[in-house]
């Protein structure tokens, strides 16, 4: 009989357990995208790759695409 128990009690926190995880997941914020700017230039990148950031000089600046977008900043027109 006590193996029934705790077969059910066990059973009970598991599913209770997959119910929390779920809730963790929604919960989650989406994160915001990384872009690339080359020095004072009015241009972002989304890839670190991207041809124009090779030939950088002044030094490549990491930021979300909202404060490049809040800086007056415009995506590149490339299709990269």
């Amino acid at each position: 009989m006590e193996i029934k128990k705790l077969t059910v009690f066990l059973l009970l926190i598991s599913l209770m357990s997959f119910g929390t995880t779920e809730n963790l997941k929604a919960d989650k914020k989406p994160t915001e995208t990384i872009v690339y700017v080359c020095g004072k230039s009015q241009i972002y990148h989304r890839s670190n790759t991207h041809s124009a950031l090779g030939r950088c000089k002044s030094g490549i600046k990491k930021m979300t695409e909202s404060k490049a977008k809040s800086l007056g900043k415009r995506v590149c027109r490339c299709r990269n």
